[in-house]
């Protein structure tokens, strides 16, 4: 923070965020530290300032800004049993949630995710609960989770590579999972635009693989629509070849099937382009069933110049002959005589 930043925090002139009054704690703590005057633990525990930052803008949230009484505000005492917390002694946390009534839930369910995953306790029932939220209040939500949990450093930002963190994969995965299936169509453009809004674009392809892989043909039908319309037609590509190279490989015709038949071919070829592209079990599955010429090319064009004689084999091996002979094997003129 800027020197004039921190002043103004310091002196109450515009209210701090929680992260910039743990960064602030934590700083006046090693101040003390270096020039022998450690404050005590107390003074510094983050979960105390946690819960008095939590108390301070109950009062002031969001719900109330927008005209709506704090009564009437989202209450997860109602929706998320935190019985579990109470068996495992968490008092501090069951605490924490009564006082969050009306309270933005990126102020007080990161701290609530963390001290679980710490105690290796489930975070789904709280991730579901969450997912039911407003699209904004969730990519608040999976913000604050990332500066707690991050990704991986080299990781696939799909979520679905190498890359792995467990505190990652237990908080904010399974709230993207949620979020995609509960709201994803119909909020997909928000979703998308908010995450990157946030800095925190790099989950956009894992939701858009989650739509992809979870809902059928007319919801996905509908996702493209709504994502086309504001201008994403990048990412309705992206979540388009996810269908094609990670639903599941029953499931994916069906949805090639359905565009060919709303006459949106270009939706339809994408698919085609994701098999094609992901393996020659998933190519082999779409070239068994394509009809018409068209389509035959957008499969044949979309595999990977380097495996065209690996596909054009498995065709023929399957006594596809007419369509193998279609597929120009490249002939490398340095490539040895054996």
């Amino acid at each position: 923070m800027a020197r004039s930043t921190i002043q103004e925090k310091l002196s109450g002139k515009t209210p701090a965020k929680l992260a910039q009054i743990l960064a602030l704690v934590g700083a006046i703590a090693e101040f003390g530290r270096m020039n022998n005057a450690p404050l005590t633990p107390q003074e510094i525990d983050e979960n105390s300032w946690r819960a008095r930052y939590v108390a301070a803008t109950a009062s002031n949230s969001r719900a109330r800004r927008e005209g709506v009484s704090t009564a009437e505000a989202p209450d997860v005492m109602s929706a998320w049993d935190p019985e579990p917390l109470r068996q495992a002694g968490m008092e501090d946390l069951v605490d924490l949630i009564s006082q969050s009534k009306g309270a933005p839930p990126h102020t007080w369910l990161p701290h609530v995710a963390s001290e679980m995953f710490q105690a290796q306790m489930s975070c789904q029932g709280l991730m579901e609960w969450m997912a039911e939220r407003t699209p904004h209040d969730i990519v608040q939500c999976i913000a604050a989770l990332d500066q707690i949990f991050p990704l991986p450093a080299g990781g696939d930002s799909s979520g679905w590579g190498s890359g792995y963190s467990p505190g990652n994969a237990a908080t904010i995965t399974p709230l993207i999972t949620h979020t995609a299936r509960r709201q994803g169509p119909k909020s997909a453009p928000v979703v998308v635009v908010a995450l990157r809004r946030a800095n925190v674009g790099a989950y956009v392809e894992t939701f858009l693989a989650n739509l992809a892989t979870w809902h059928l043909a007319p919801n996905l039908h509908l996702a493209v629509s709504r994502l086309r319309s504001a201008e994403l037609g990048i990412d309705a590509g992206s979540m388009l070849k996810y269908v094609g190279s990670r639903r599941k490989n029953v499931r994916v015709m069906e949805v090639v099937w359905h565009f060919d038949k709303v006459k949106d071919t270009t939706a339809r070829d994408l698919i085609l382009t994701g098999m094609a592209q992901a393996s020659v079990e998933r190519f082999m599955i779409a070239a068994a069933e394509v009809g018409g010429e068209e389509m035959r090319r957008a499969l044949i064009s979309a595999i990977p110049y380097s495996s065209r004689k690996e596909y054009a084999e498995a065709l023929k091996s399957e006594g596809l002959k007419e369509m193998a002979d279609q597929i120009h094997i490249p002939v490398y003129a340095d490539e040895p005589p054996f």
